[in-house]
């Protein structure tokens, strides 16, 4: 292991004590950060050479320059969904062995953007990350479509439509779109027996996120070893936790992305 930079430790806690404190001058920084005040002018020296830091002479003020703003820039929403994903898809292992996928919409299908599968020792599949699977025959799919608004879930649809030649049909059949609605209504989670592959089942839950849906959750598992409805009774509560922590790590995500921009 190597050691920690110290230094840098100290210079991120003063860049985010004034991200939220606004301009200060060095008592202030000291005082609450912690460091000492020759610390504090050494960092901050650095700081505003390095162009993060401007100081005003007039009031002895430190505060951030725009500049700031880059070392976050570049964190997509995608990004951060994943980084909220992973911890609890993490959990959802240790507890049930069988592997999951995080799962977004994406130009017609879900497109597969975490995944426990080169971790469990149920799986047959090492490389799913980046993989799609049907919005209206997956899991995925099906818990995304159910929990999104109806005029968000037509868009969905007609974009499955148009661009997912093999799902067309199935996207503009009303009577079978309203028929996975109410079953994943009824049910409380989403299912699919050899919908993305034979001999596969699986189950899922959709991810709020606080807004249009984040995305969705499931959870993998052979069709000869059980069915969804036996999987749902042994492992939703496990999968209904991992999606509350998942909703809990985007939410304190975002606001600390929004506090920086």
């Amino acid at each position: 292991m190597h050691r920690n930079v110290r230094a840098l430790s100290r210079g991120l806690a003063l860049i985010g004590d004034l991200n939220a404190s606004g301009p200060s001058n060095v008592v202030q920084l000291a005082k609450r950060t912690g460091l000492n005040r020759t610390t504090c002018y050494r960092l901050l020296d650095t700081l505003r050479s390095d162009g993060y830091v401007t100081f005003d002479e007039t009031n002895a003020l430190f505060s951030l320059t725009p500049l700031v703003r880059t070392l976050s820039e570049g964190v997509s929403s995608r990004d951060l969904s994943s980084q909220a994903a992973l911890p609890a898809m993490f959990s959802l292992l240790d507890q049930v062995s069988w592997p999951s996928d995080f799962g977004v919409f994406e130009l017609g299908s879900v497109l597969i953007r975490e995944s426990t599968h080169p971790f469990s020792p149920l799986s047959v599949h090492r490389s799913m990350v980046g993989r799609r699977r049907s919005l209206v025959r997956s899991a995925l799919g099906k818990a995304i479509l159910a929990a999104s608004p109806p005029a968000l879930r037509r868009e969905m649809l007609d974009l499955t439509a148009s661009l997912v030649e093999e799902d067309a049909g199935l996207a503009k059949d009303r009577r079978f779109i309203e028929d996975i609605l109410l079953q994943t209504k009824k049910d409380g989670y989403a299912s699919s027996v050899g919908g993305s592959e034979a001999g596969i089942s699986a189950i899922a839950l959709a991810i709020p996120g606080g807004g249009p849906v984040l995305g969705s959750v499931n959870l993998i598992f052979f069709s000869s070893s059980m069915t969804p409805e036996v999987a749902a009774r042994k492992y939703l509560p496990s999968m209904r936790t991992a999606v509350k922590e998942i909703e809990r790590r985007w939410s304190v995500a975002n606001k600390a992305r929004g506090k920086i921009a």
